[in-house]
């Protein structure tokens, strides 16, 4: 059983619920604060404005003004369920007015508004009272009943504790489903790495047309996911491979070596015999020299000695290098370079990578094949281009070519061991550069574009 404590969703969860109902509780205490301190704003207003305009009438008009006034004022059949009034002599004595209990009337207390149990015609009632001592010693009071307000507001808290209740529940439900949606997601997560964990390296996470985090998640898992089957299949692919090209060269060095045990040679058969196994040992020892130079070159171990240089010089350097190997294979090799473009590498490497392309031009071109080098500048890249007339490569090999030991049918039956395009590719990926193989029509014709060192080409 999944500990809550543990868990990632039940905390989201309980943080989205607290939250709602934090936010609902602080929406309704303002509300009924606000709505409170309004009404009673509004009353103590009226009671201000009254007692300060019978306040002037007593002193415009006098005392038997004030009381004609207060016993209209009872009569109107305005506001009779709540409006309150009380005038007393200097003794104490009631003169006018409605209230048949009243509290204990200070003079330290005139003009304060404050909440008292009365009586208003010897029924209880509990008012806001506003009491003024006047200049001939008699005593105003103004007051309103409160009920309707309690009531009011009584009616405001019932319905802001059922709101309250009511977002609860939904804080509640709301967070079943979002929990729910939370569980769900991450459980197509959970099974698929599950599944992917027990040898099902070609099982995905089923994202559909969705654009919300998690379908964002799930497309950065696939596409991990795509590049550690394409690297587990590499491996897979490099190992048979390496075993194929192993097993072969180590026979005939076994074979040569228990022939020179068993049987009595010439001391010249001998030498041959030797001679032969070291040719395959360099072989094979070349071999690991090409993985190990591109498991190099894609791990980058090679940037620290980048510097800036012209690709038209090592093109040239390359091509003169080959010139002799092409002539001697009945070839024509030739080299062209519109720009003298300056990009950053390691100019070794790439003078490596050229010599790979022309190897391999050289080697399955064909007899009286021509071999063309042309150095450019396209945008912000220099473009390296390698094209013959040969007999190509079909366009569903040239999809594969750059795979470790991959060998088209017309090329298996030719030494070699189909890493020269693998090293063209990881020194290409190395310099940040694109690799393209094309139709030459006919023939191949390789396009590598490498970005420039600095907008501007060396004149």
């Amino acid at each position: 059983m999944l500990n809550f404590r543990h868990s990632v969703v039940f905390r989201l969860v309980l943080s989205y619920g607290a939250l709602v109902l934090l936010t609902v509780g602080i929406a309704s205490a303002v509300f009924y604060v606000n709505t409170s301190g309004l009404l009673l704003r509004n009353v103590d207003r009226q009671l201000n404005a009254e007692s300060r305009r019978l306040t002037e009438l007593h002193k415009e008009q006098g005392l038997l003004a004030l009381q004609k006034e207060i016993d209209a004022l009872l009569s109107d059949d305005k506001d009779i369920e709540t409006e309150e009034f009380l005038l007393l002599d200097a003794n104490g004595a009631k003169l006018a007015g409605n209230l048949t209990s009243w509290p204990v009337l200070d003079a330290s207390n005139d003009n304060l508004i404050a909440e008292h149990p009365v009586a208003r015609l010897n029924k209880p009632s509990h008012s806001r009272l506003l009491s003024r001592h006047l200049d001939d010693g008699t005593v105003l009071v103004v007051g309103r009943d409160m009920r309707d307000m309690n009531e009011l507001a009584r009616v405001i808290r019932t319905a802001l504790a059922i709101g309250i209740s009511t977002a609860f529940v939904l804080a509640l439900i709301g967070a079943a489903v979002f929990r729910w949606h939370l569980e769900h997601q991450l459980g197509v997560i959970h099974r698929t790495t599950r599944e992917i964990g027990a040898g099902n390296l070609r099982k995905r996470i089923a994202v559909g047309r969705g654009h919300d985090e998690f379908a964002r998640i799930g497309r950065d898992v696939n596409r991990m996911l795509d590049d550690i089957e394409h690297l587990m299949n590499t491996a897979r692919t490099v190992s048979n491979a390496i075993a194929h090209d192993l097993r072969t060269p180590l026979g005939r060095v076994r074979g040569a070596l228990e022939n020179a045990l068993h049987f009595k040679v010439p001391e010249q058969q001998l030498r041959e015999t030797a001679h032969s196994a070291i040719a395959e040992i360099d072989g094979i020892i070349g071999l690991f020299d090409k993985l190990l130079q591109i498991s190099e070159a894609e791990a980058g171990l090679h940037r620290q000695s980048f510097s800036d240089f012209s690709l038209a010089h090592v093109g040239a350097d390359i091509v003169e290098l080959y010139e002799a190997a092409a002539e001697a294979a009945g070839m024509t090799l030739s080299f062209e370079a519109d720009t003298d473009p300056l990009i950053h590498g390691d100019r070794d490497l790439i003078a490596n990578l050229l010599a790979n392309l022309l190897d391999n031009a050289i080697k399955y071109a064909g007899p009286d094949a021509q071999i063309a080098v042309h150095v450019s500048t396209h945008g912000e890249h220099a473009r390296i281009v390698v094209q013959d007339n040969g007999q190509g490569m079909p366009a569903a090999e040239r999809d594969r070519a750059i795979e470790r030991f991959y060998r088209g049918d017309t090329g298996r039956s030719l030494p070699g061991n189909g890493l020269g395009l693998a090293i063209v590719a990881a020194l290409v990926s190395l310099h940040e550069g694109t690799l393209h193989l094309e139709d030459g029509q006919p023939g191949l014709r390789v396009v590598i574009d490498l970005p420039l060192a600095s907008a501007s080409t060396l004149a």
